[in-house]
């Protein structure tokens, strides 16, 4: 499983596409996110580990735990944020994601997907910390737990990587391509011990492997026990 991590073009192209309203004002643009807020919850100018997650649980809650509409609701309510504040909740969404940085989350997230590149890899964790905490840090201690998700359809798809740049989405769009910007992608290899027999990870990951009889969701996973 390849977990060498590369730069990518691919992401800052896609956010290239995103900003042709771009004001040279410097200052922040309100993108189409921002209708779908019917109300902007008060966001912290200091952002924490626990102010992280009150917004992640606010989005989940607001968004009916659709990725893509927590994406949006926080491009939405970030339109208006200091950049400091864009920059701290940055580095918590790193801290929560490096967690799920293990070569054993990465056989989770492969045998989910029917393999996994860097990037793949990447918006699969984010995908995680989208479930909210409580869910997060039950799979950060041992990703086999992610066979109590009901819904794993949503693992493999582009809703994790648009809630994982939607910080750096709205910073984009004020100054452009700024490589001082926290990214969230590691720049080393997992942790971990590494499987490399695809029975043994299916051993490892015994409740989440009675979920998918066929790797990389090749059927629809069964219902929790």
């Amino acid at each position: 499983m390849p977990f060498r991590v590369i730069a990518s073009g691919v992401l800052v192209l896609m956010l290239s596409a995103c900003v042709q309203n771009v004001e040279h004002t410097g200052q922040p643009v309100p993108g189409p996110a921002r209708s779908a807020a019917a109300s902007v919850p008060e966001i912290p100018s200091r952002v924490d580990e626990a102010a992280f997650w009150r917004i992640v649980e606010t989005a989940r809650v607001r968004g009916g735990g659709d990725p893509y509409d927590m994406a949006e609701l926080l491009e939405s309510w970030f339109a208006d944020a200091q950049d400091r504040t864009l920059r701290e909740f940055q580095r918590e969404l790193i801290r929560a994601s490096a967690r799920l940085y293990t070569w054993r989350h990465g056989d989770a997230a492969e045998m989910m997907c029917g393999g996994v590149s860097d990037d793949v890899f990447t918006d699969w964790r984010s995908w995680v910390i989208t479930l909210g905490r409580e869910t997060y840090s039950r799979v950060a201690e041992n990703p086999d737990n992610l066979a109590d998700v009901e819904d794993l359809s949503e693992a493999c798809d582009a809703g994790g990587e648009f809630f994982g740049a939607a910080a750096g989405l709205v910073h984009f769009r004020r100054h452009g391509d700024d490589d001082t910007f926290p990214v969230l992608e590691p720049d080393e290899s997992p942790s971990g011990r590494r499987l490399t027999d695809p029975g043994a990870v299916r051993r490892a990951l015994p409740r989440l492997a009675k979920r998918l009889p066929d790797d990389g969701l090749g059927r629809p996973p069964l219902p929790p026990d």
